[in-house]
């Protein structure tokens, strides 16, 4: 039996990566540009589900094809105590052939016995991120090679942590050795991360961002994996879930595996995806919509309720008059919900919700958002 070549899980690269060619086009030449080059510093951004931790593992994907070694920083209290323990040697021992040091305790010398070796250094090195940092791009430069160094959920990291992390890739930068990184995260909770005094170098990268993706790769993109399961979508069936998509990454997986599954041929029909629907927006409301509203706050999540009960086209003044409190109070919560990335002015006077289905999902489940 063929498997469900869709992958609706957070963190796993799909079968057919959609799109994002144009920004990792940007890490490519970034990393073949050479030193000195201010791409090589990238913060990628987007909303949850639009695609960053897909993008970071092709990212890495790239950086090993143009022989550079890849080394992962997980954002945690621990970050630093991972990569002087663990990760760097792990690299050192397979780039450094010189890195196994052999100390002699005792010659035997036949009938003589033994001579004894005891030495101690005077100016012992205590190797520490910075140094082991160093030594590791010093061999990987001579050979035209790098470290990139890449780190998914950023905003997660602790201040303390990043600012260390960042002082050793300076460190190691102002010697014009190569290396590069690529971190990625929520677009708020970046701005607040970059607003600590820890985390200035950060300020200088590159800004992407994992923008909707153009119904043309959700398409092709959708159509491709399916035939990776011996289906096809039929061409409403295709242009059908192209528009439940919304250019929205996590959905291309979702809506295909639950059409690729309710298939009971091979073909995916209208009726097919349309069937699908009702476990579509359940299922966006579990894994993407809940944790973005986890913490919003009272007053915001008011205006969100508020939003998502409009019938039609969802105005400001439509719902300063369902919330029957002044405009300017709640322009402070529609910018504030803007800036968070669940929000977004279509234009003047009218909004919608960023994220696809978050309407849907609020209305179906108003015991949890109402106060």
């Amino acid at each position: 039996m063929v498997a469900n070549p869709f992958r609706p899980t957070f963190g796993i690269s799909p079968s057919v990566v959609a799109g994002r060619k144009s920004i990792l086009l940007h890490v490519e030449y970034a990393l073949r540009a050479g030193v000195g080059s201010a791409e090589r510093f990238s913060l990628v951004s987007g909303l949850r589900g639009s695609g960053k931790t897909v993008f970071l593992n092709e990212a890495e994907a790239t950086a090993k094809r143009v022989g550079w070694e890849v080394v992962q920083a997980s954002a945690s209290k621990s970050m630093i105590d991972k990569l002087e323990q663990t990760a760097l040697p792990e690299l050192l021992r397979r780039i450094d052939p010189s890195g196994t040091a052999v100390k002699i305790k005792q010659i035997n010398i036949g009938r003589l016995g033994s001579v004894g070796i005891d030495s101690t250094e005077k100016y012992e090195v205590k190797h520490d991120l910075q140094s082991m940092l160093q030594y590791a791009c010093e061999i990987l430069t001579a050979s035209n090679s790098g470290v990139f160094i890449t780190m998914d959920e950023v905003q997660s990291a602790s201040p303390e942590q990043l600012r260390q992390l960042s002082e050793a890739i300076q460190h190691v930068a102002r010697k014009n050795l190569n290396i590069a990184l690529c971190f990625a995260g929520l677009p708020h909770e970046i701005n607040v991360l970059l607003e600590h005094p820890g985390t200035t170098f950060l300020r200088r990268a590159v800004p992407l961002y994992c923008e909707e993706l153009s119904d043309d790769d959700v398409a092709e993109t959708l159509q491709a994996t399916a035939n990776l399961g011996d289906k096809t979508f039929t061409p409403d069936a295709l242009a059908r879930a192209t528009q439940l998509c919304h250019g929205y990454a996590y959905l291309i997986q979702l809506i295909g595996s639950v059409a690729w599954l309710l298939a009971e041929t091979n073909e995916i029909t209208t009726e097919t995806v349309d069937a699908g629907v009702p476990l579509i927006i359940e299922r966006m409301g579990t894994q993407v919509h809940i944790p973005a509203l986890r913490s919003v706050p009272e007053r915001e999540l008011e205006f969100l309720v508020a939003m998502a009960q409009q019938k039609a086209e969802i105005t400001f003044n439509a719902v300063v008059e369902s919330m029957g409190k002044p405009a300017n109070q709640l322009s402070t919560y529609r910018r504030r919900l803007i800036n968070r990335g669940l929000i977004k002015p279509v234009r003047h006077g009218v909004l919608d919700f960023t994220i696809p289905f978050m309407r849907e999902h609020i209305r179906a489940h108003l015991h949890r958002y109402q106060p």
